[in-house]
Order: structure tokens, then C-alpha cells, then sequence
């Protein structure tokens, strides 16, 4: 019996079609709406291949379950409201002049570490903090894991706070499914690259007087 199967990827607008003895006609008429595509998984690949395919498959999906990760701190009490633990990304795309943490600009100085193993961590300190403060590096240039992350700690009941070097407008104009769902669950984001010369009379929790406090962030409030 023929079984189609259509997955659409929101991100990306692109969509995989899965078939099972479907009829030649069927697939020539897929291909007329949907234009012609790429044949990937084909059964007539030999077994090596598949065992290949799956194991890389397996790598990747492992990937999205892992961050590259600097480091985990806690007792925090300037990285937002109350005392944080606070986990640190390895890994910058936008690298600020001036940055103070300029070692969490390379992934390489991080490991990669489980999503599990990071709340695991939290969890086990949750009667020391009042909430969890994600930061880096930059925690939205590893956004599949960042998701997952967040999904689990707010799960759990945490508070959370982000800090990235992107505006809102700009992680907004992503059209992201993935970064919508993340700010979604984000209590309060701090926004903005760290501009060296802002640095006078910032108040809390930022480092440069153009960084904005922005309470739930998918419904623009901002303070």
C-alpha cells in the first residue's frame, strides 16, 4: 500500500515528502506542484549508504540536543532580577569592541554539553537562585539548542532572562518559528551590541546605556 508522508519545515518553507511504493504517477504529479526536487534516502541505495545516512542523521539530531557551552555560574546578582544562576554560550558572531568577555567569542574555548545535563545542573541548585540568566557569547546564533534549553527551564517553572547583541527588530525579522517560540518563554531580554563608549550611568543589568530591558519580549513591552 503507497503512504506519502509531507513534512513542512517553518524556518526554512521547505518541505520533505516521504514515500512508500508510491505510484510513479502520483510522484510526477507531486513534482508538477511542488517543482522538482532532490531525491535523498532513495531504497535503491545500498545498505552502507543507509547505515551512513542514519548515522549522520543520528550525529545531527544529537547536535540539536547539545550547546557549546563556556561555562555555568550562579549566585549572580547583575545579570537580572534577583540572584541568577546563569549559563554561558561559547560562540559570538557579532563580537563587540570593547566586549568583556572576549574568550566567549570562539565556540573552540567552550565544549559542546548536553541540554539535559545543563538543566540537570540548574535544577540541583534551584533552591540557591531566583531565576536563570542566558548569556554569552551569543545565544542566538545557537538557536535549535537555545529553543530546547529554554522549553526544559521553563518547564520546570524558571524565570528567565536572555541577553543577546541583537535587537529585538532583528531577531523579530528572522521570522523565525524557532526564535518566536524562545521569546515567548523569555521573561526579559536584553537586547543590543555593548557599545564601549555607553558605559556611564547604565543602570542595572546592562553594560551600555543603548541596551534595552525588554519585559516579554514577543509582545514588544518594553522598559
Amino acid at each position: 500500500m503507497a503512504e506519502i508522508v509531507f513534512i513542512l519545515e517553518p524556518d526554512t518553507g521547505r518541505v520533505t515528502v516521504e514515500s512508500s511504493n508510491a505510484d510513479a504517477i502520483v510522484a510526477k504529479e507531486i513534482s508538477k506542484d511542488l517543482g522538482q526536487g532532490t531525491i535523498i534516502n532513495c531504497a535503491r541505495t545500498n545498505v552502507a549508504n543507509n547505515a551512513q545516512s542514519f548515522a549522520e542523521a543520528k550525529t545531527q539530531i544529537s547536535r540539536t540536543r547539545q550547546v557549546y557551552l563556556y561555562r555555568i555560574y550562579h549566585h549572580s546578582t547583575v545579570d537580572g532580577p534577583g540572584r541568577r544562576s546563569v549559563i554561558q554560550f561559547a560562540g559570538c558572531s557579532i563580537r563587540c569592541s570593547g566586549c568583556y568577555v572576549p574568550e566567549t567569542h570562539e565556540r573552540e574555548n567552550g565544549k559542546l554539553v548536553s541540554i539535559m545535563k545543563i538543566v540537570a545542573e540548574i535544577k540541583k541548585r534551584s533552591g540557591e537562585h531566583d531565576g536563570v540568566t542566558i548569556l554569552g557569547g551569543e545565544p542566538f546564533d545557537q538557536t535549535e539548542g537555545l529553543e530546547l534549553l529554554v522549553t526544559n527551564l521553563k518547564s520546570e517553572g524558571f524565570h528567565l532572562t536572555i541577553y543577546t547583541g541583537f535587537t529585538l527588530e532583528n531577531l523579530l525579522a528572522r521570522n523565525s518559528v524557532r526564535v518566536n517560540r524562545i521569546l515567548r518563554l523569555t521573561y526579559l531580554l536584553i537586547d543590543g551590541g555593548f557599545d564601549r563608549t555607553l558605559t556611564k550611568n547604565v543602570g542595572e543589568y546592562r553594560g551600555s546605556s543603548n541596551q534595552r530591558l525588554i519585559y516579554y519580549p514577543i509582545t514588544r513591552q518594553k522598559k
